[in-house]
């Protein structure tokens, strides 16, 4: 008697366990042109520069800077249904310079007044968002991220111009 009261309690156990909630595991939330309009709140602003130069006998020097954004205020993104964009709000940012020595400079704190407007393109398929802001310039970056409560932009470009080759990158990082 007493084995067929554990046996049973173990089947019951198992059915439990196995019966568990499809809620567990909620489905990703995937970009789409329609989840995607929303007011985005920057929260993280991160702009590198490196910069290689070659010298004609092969030896390299590399400098680069680093602008990070901080004390977000109202630093709204809206990203409406008819592909327009407006951003607007202040924030501050410093620099700090690596020279090729090895040495750093660290700039004076800039507020930057934001007051922006313009066009955006969203690719679904690959993750990306072009940007084209009110004065024409175009900016392609990759939607890194995405979730109901925020989302991850970042782009990197590389410049070549006779022996000196730069690497931009920037990431923004928005809440919801």
């Amino acid at each position: 008697m007493k084995l067929s009261k554990l046996l049973f309690l173990f089947i019951m156990a198992a059915v439990t366990l196995s019966c568990s909630s499809d809620d567990d595991n909620p489905p990703a939330y995937t970009l789409s042109s329609e989840n995607f309009v929303d007011t985005y709140k920057l929260k993280f602003l991160e702009l590198k520069e490196v910069e290689t130069v070659t010298f004609t006998n092969g030896s390299t020097s590399t400098s680069s800077s680093t602008t990070v954004g901080s004390v977000f205020q109202n630093v709204n993104f809206v990203f409406n249904s008819n592909n327009t964009y407006t951003a607007n709000g202040l924030f501050n940012t410093v620099t700090t310079v690596r020279n090729p020595d090895g040495s750093t400079t660290t700039g004076d704190t800039v507020i930057v007044d934001l007051d922006e407007a313009g066009t955006y393109s969203l690719n679904v398929s690959n993750s990306t968002l072009i940007v084209t802001d009110s004065s024409g310039d175009v900016t392609a970056m990759e939607i890194r991220d995405y979730t109901e409560t925020g989302m991850t932009l970042y782009s990197e470009e590389t410049t070549v111009s006779n022996n000196s080759t730069t690497v931009t990158t920037v990431e923004y990082r928005f809440t919801r």
